[in-house]
């Protein structure tokens, strides 16, 4: 009922306008709609490229994915073989250098273990800087072998070789030899507790 009390007021103000005044109003009305019908067209179109930008983006992506996998497998194979050669419980490394000394009939005379550095935010770095001396080439050879293929995650991160004669066959040799720990529970929660 209002609104048909509201409807024949604007019919009755058409009404009174003149032809002139009416043809200004209908073409008013026509921009408007004109307006309103291109806004939205706007409006619809760019959501629609908006959507089909994310479609390609997002098609990339698997492309991106299916390409990269393999790599990714392997890497994560590594990872995960370096992860288990770690072990759990950290490696003796100076007890260890020595027993592989021991096996391949080879001296340390010098060591010196360097402090423990952070490597990332999961692992320690453990050193032993070492010196050998008077070392024939095939012993420094099975040494090396025995460092770096035992079950633990020990390798040699720096070595130096010299000859102590004419012939080349007595070698003076320093090495720094490293393994990586897992960061302790302790440790992470006190690195926490000092941030607060």
């Amino acid at each position: 009922m209002i609104f048909e009390a509201q409807l024949s007021r604007l019919s009755e103000r058409w009404e009174r306008l003149s032809p002139r005044e009416r043809t200004l109003v209908s073409a008013m009305a026509a921009t408007f709609i004109v307006m309103i019908t291109l806004i939205l067209g706007f409006v619809v179109t760019d959501s629609i490229s908006t959507v089909e930008g994310q479609n390609a983006d997002a098609r990339q992506a698997l492309r991106d994915l299916d390409t990269q996998r393999e790599p990714y497998l392997r890497a994560k194979a590594k990872a995960n073989a370096m992860e288990l050669r770690m072990g759990k419980t950290p490696v003796q490394l100076q007890a260890f250098l020595e027993q592989v000394a021991k096996d391949s009939g080879v001296e340390i005379p010098e060591s010196n273990e360097l402090a423990p550095v952070p490597a990332g935010k999961q692992f320690v770095e453990r050193s032993v800087s070492i010196r050998l001396k008077q070392v024939k080439l095939d012993s420094l050879a099975k040494f090396l072998k025995g460092v770096e293929g035992g079950p633990n995650l020990v390798v040699v991160t720096a070595l130096r070789v010299t000859t102590r004669d004419e012939k080349h066959e007595n070698l003076e040799v320093e090495m720094t030899v490293t393994t990586y720990d897992h960061v302790s529970d302790k440790a992470k929660s006190g690195k926490k507790g000092d941030k607060t």
